[in-house]
């Protein structure tokens, strides 16, 4: 008997966003927190996702086939709460300029067998990623503990087979009050970027460049450090990077454009200036600053952490790296400043690029070309860089004049869920990879194909399934005819098995059915059922009146689709201070979370999801009114007990002392600071919370819509 998806049909087509000119198919749906996308000679879409997996999209049928999965290092959702590993996993892909002829790909990945992350090349084998055909190129040493992050991995090939690699600086951003790490304190080497970043001899916070040859690789001339020179890597084409994300390369003159994440301090303060994302060009090798400056070469002095004083600011023309783990020159090239800057509020520079959570990327350069299928942009967008940010769900085309200078910059795609990267395919159209809804633990990333907009939309079509028999509902928007076509994946073989309204399978081995509905004009709308593993219904979130921003004490009016039952829905609104690390959900201070571990007590507790007993979440919003709350709560852990939650008993936590149990219970309720919801309707409204003590300019409100056995929407709006 076939395992079928509790969810039978998705429509992967929908114009959601439509901005003017252009529409959207999406032609790939229940990707894995994807990472990257490279595109193949003949149109097909390479996926690589966080936990290993490397898929093979065909856009045309929708058609999604998994090729191997990679044994990498990565957090995963057993331990969803772990300070370990925190951004590791399988990072970038790139396929070989001549993959049409050897099928030859690499991949950066964090290596499962050693602390380090690691360049290698693969040979795809019948279809399928052959494990034992991998040639190893670079091995970077890293560290994963202690919520040290940024590992970056974009892959990108350029001209004459060079291929570039970003990797992050490899630091805890969480102990430096958001402006620079660099900590140089005994035992603090992790929250120290100059050991990284900003030393001239490592190979992390870097763009590296290198010819990759059959043995190895080669070093091409032009990189920041020739070969031999004391103290310094020649594998460095760019230094001074802090996550620099999405790498993509000029083709007409191979400048490169990448987004950087930027540090997370508000305001400015004698210890720096506030957190900046840049998106930066690089027309040759050099120094962008990190960690020692940041967006247009705003300096920070050096911090003695411990003394608490503040030393030397930073020179632009000749930043110094002091710091006893740099194992490179002092001296570092001059800095470069940012191409774009802007902080959480409001730009002055930049003011179209909005206010909110920031992780700035950077897509293809847009030329015009009359030759091919697409022009996304018009004859007087020749030369247009794409910039987006994972964070805005936003899209922005920067007009560059013929020296590639910033000329002007106009918003080109809103409404995207967690944009993670953008290639042009060689029609002139554009393939967008969506992360999906959350910060980590997706299986709802999506790839859309956008392409200009012909005034003719894409049929919607779902499907139905009664014993085994499929059956399609299709609309289309101009009422035209719709020819639908049934396929069937297996493995890595994918083929069509018939057509008509209706099909009745039995296949009892195949992985997914689609049908695919296509117009007279072309446009296709496809539909899937995921066979062979059982997939959660996928709630839908509506806010009235699509607010652009909302305010302390609103009242906002919801409705959510897609509910089983009612009963266990539960709408909550959350305030999300102005930092792009908060985008994961709410979190214990780290004293508390290591204090909770050593007392055992996450082994029945997690702070967002029920295990053996409630989440601490749930425990905050329950008692959030509650003045008796903690000494009703300690008396709890004193005792122990059984039936409010369920019927598995907790026992008394003798190790725990009053002192302890007030500190864990304080920081437990103070999880719902800044958080309201609604349980138990489908429709009605929510009074959004007032102002909590992480209020600043930039913030927003996170809503979402959550139920047992479903996959929960998320919606994210700007606070006023």
């Amino acid at each position: 008997m076939l395992r079928h998806s509790l969810l039978l049909s998705a429509a992967l087509l929908w114009p959601t966003f439509l901005t003017a000119g252009l529409q959207s198919t999406f032609v790939a749906s229940d990707l894995r927190d994807p990472m990257e996308i490279s595109l193949a000679p003949n149109g097909d879409v390479y996926v690589v996702e966080r936990e290993g997996r490397l898929l093979r999209v065909i856009p045309a049928t929708g058609a999604v086939m998994e090729l191997g999965t990679l044994p990498v290092t990565a957090l995963r959702a057993a331990e969803k709460d772990s300070v370990w590993a925190r951004e590791d996993g399988l990072l970038g892909i790139a396929l070989d300029p001549q993959f049409d002829r050897n099928q030859r790909l690499y991949l950066y990945y964090s290596a499962p067998d050693k602390l380090l992350n690691r360049l290698s090349r693969f040979t795809l084998r019948e279809g399928k990623l052959d494990l034992t055909s991998e040639k190893m190129l670079l091995e970077i040493p890293t560290d994963r503990r202690d919520k040290v992050c940024h590992q970056a991995g974009s892959l990108s090939f350029g001209k004459d087979g060079l291929l570039f690699l970003s990797t992050g600086d490899n630091t805890n951003p969480f102990l430096s009050a958001g402006v620079a790490p660099i900590d140089d304190s005994d035992k603090m080497d992790h929250a120290n970027a100059m050991r990284s970043a900003g030393n001239t001899n490592d190979l992390r916070g870097k763009v590296l460049r290198i010819r990759p040859t059959e043995n190895g690789y080669d070093i091409p001339k032009g990189n920041l450090f020739p070969p031999g020179t004391a103290k310094t890597r020649p594998e460095i084409y760019v230094m001074g990077c802090r996550n620099p994300f999405r790498l993509s390369i000029d083709p007409k003159t191979q400048t490169i454009y990448w987004g950087e994440v930027g540090p997370d301090a508000r305001a400015d303060s004698p210890r720096g200036p506030a957190g900046h994302d840049e998106v930066n060009q690089a027309k040759s090798a050099g120094n962008h600053g990190w960690p020692f400056l940041v967006a247009n070469n705003k300096p920070y002095p050096i911090y003695d952490f411990a003394a608490k004083t503040i030393g030397a600011m930073t020179d632009p023309k000749a930043p110094r790296n002091p710091s006893k783990m740099n194992t490179g020159l002092e001296v570092l090239p001059p800095a470069r400043a940012a191409f774009i800057w802007y902080p959480y509020g409001n730009s002055e520079e930049f003011p179209l690029m909005g206010s909110g959570s920031r992780n700035a990327m950077a897509g293809p350069v847009f030329y015009h070309d009359v030759s091919r299928k697409y022009n996304l942009l018009e004859k007087d967008e020749d030369r247009t860089l794409i910039t987006y940010d994972w964070a805005r769900g936003k899209a922005w085309k920067v007009k560059l004049d013929d020296q590639e200078n910033f000329v002007h910059m106009k918003i080109l795609l809103e409404g995207l869920q967690h944009p993670m990267d953008m290639e042009m395919a060689a029609d002139g159209s554009i393939f967008l990879l969506e992360y999906g809804a959350g910060w980590y633990f997706n299986k709802n990333g999506r790839l859309r194909h956008i392409t200009p907009d012909d005034s003719n939309k894409a049929p919607q079509i779902t499907i139905t399934n009664a014993a085994n028999v499929y059956q399609v509902t299709t609309k289309d928007p101009e009422n035209e005819a719709c020819q639908i076509d049934w396929y069937l994946t297996t493995g890595t073989e994918d083929r069509k098995i018939g057509s008509g309204e209706k099909f009745e399978l039995k296949d009892s081995k195949a992985d997914q059915l689609r049908a695919v509905a296509t117009d007279t004009k072309g446009n296709r709308g496809i539909a899937r059922v995921l066979l062979q593993a059982s997939q959660l219904s996928e709630l839908k979130l509506t806010i009235a009146g699509k607010p652009k921003q909302l305010g302390y004490g609103e009242t906002v009016t919801f409705a959510v689709e897609g509910a089983s039952t009612a009963k266990d829905l539960v709408i909550r609104a959350r305030y999300i201070p102005p930092t792009g690390h908060d985008a994961g959900g709410p979190t214990l201070p780290d004293d508390m979370t290591n204090l909770i571990k050593v007392k055992q007590c996450i082994a029945c507790h997690q702070v967002e999801a029920d295990s053996a007993g409630p989440s601490y979440l749930n425990v905050a919003m329950r008692y959030r009114d509650d003045k008796n709350a903690t000494t009703h709560l300690q008396q709890k852990l004193k005792t122990g007990g059984a039936g409010v939650w369920g019927e598995l008993p907790m026992p008394p936590q003798s190790a725990i002392t009053e002192t302890e149990s007030q500190q864990i219970i304080k920081a437990i309720l103070g999880l719902a600071e800044g958080m309201t919801e609604v349980r138990g309707t489908e429709k009605g409204q929510v009074v959004l919370p007032p102002a909590p003590s992480s209020a600043a300019p930039g913030g927003a409100w996170e809503i979402t819509a959550q139920a047992p056995n479903h996959i929960f929407a998320k919606t994210r709006i700007n606070a006023k």
